[in-house]
């Protein structure tokens, strides 16, 4: 083949080829205008929560309440007390959270007065029990339920009662408002002699009162 008519082919073969490749040009751009979605909207997580209030053994509830047990007070009932005193008060205890856990009552740090503790000799014996979410149980025990009662102590010394969670008795409680009451008496006990009841006195002895749920 000449060099004239080797020309003329590829001269006749490129305008075919240029066709080829804008039809393509054509073809993908056709293709890319089709397509499909699909989705899966607002995705959120939000946490429960567990909450805990205390009527003080009055009518209002708090998340903290002042002290059922007054000492430290002149003229209340656990001021000035001798060897054999006793007493009992009734707290209730509300549990409001979205979801149920286990309900564990323990003490706190102890701490007193006095030329020896006098914790070792406070016997506490602590009860609880369910009531309705509209039920108010006084201090004076006004409204303790007589069924269902759970023993969680029976003079037990106050130095000696479980200060953790872990350690204490739980009750489980349900989701929702719910209420359990406790009814928490006292005694001063005996050392076992005279002598040793003489270096009680003038001595105190103190400890906060946690309601713990998880």
């Amino acid at each position: 083949m000449s060099r004239t008519n080797r020309r003329r082919t590829v001269r006749a073969v490129a305008p075919v080829a240029g066709l080829l490749a804008a039809g393509l040009l054509v073809w993908q751009g056709s293709y890319a205008a089709f397509s499909a979605t699909t989705n899966n909207t607002a995705d959120a997580w939000s946490t429960g929560n567990l909450i805990l209030t205390n009527n003080g053994g009055l009518a209002a509830y708090a998340g903290s309440t002042a002290a059922i047990f007054a000492g430290t007070t002149v003229g209340q009932p656990e001021n000035n007390i001798k060897i054999g005193a006793t007493g009992t008060k009734c707290i209730t205890v509300q549990s409001g959270g979205s979801f149920a856990g286990n309900l564990a009552l323990y003490r706190g740090l102890v701490t007193g007065t006095g030329s020896v503790a006098l914790a070792p000799q406070i016997g506490v014996t602590i009860d609880a029990a369910p009531v309705a979410a509209a039920t108010n149980v006084a201090s004076n025990c006004t409204g303790f339920p007589a069924v269902s009662i759970t023993n969680l102590g029976t003079n037990v010394a106050l130095s000696a009662y479980p200060s953790t969670f872990a350690a204490a008795t739980p009750l489980p409680v349900a989701a929702g408002t719910l209420r359990v009451a406790y009814r928490i008496t006292w005694t001063l006990n005996s050392t076992g002699t005279n002598a040793g009841d003489n270096l009680l006195q003038g001595a105190t002895a103190q400890a906060d009162l946690n309601w713990e749920i998880q």
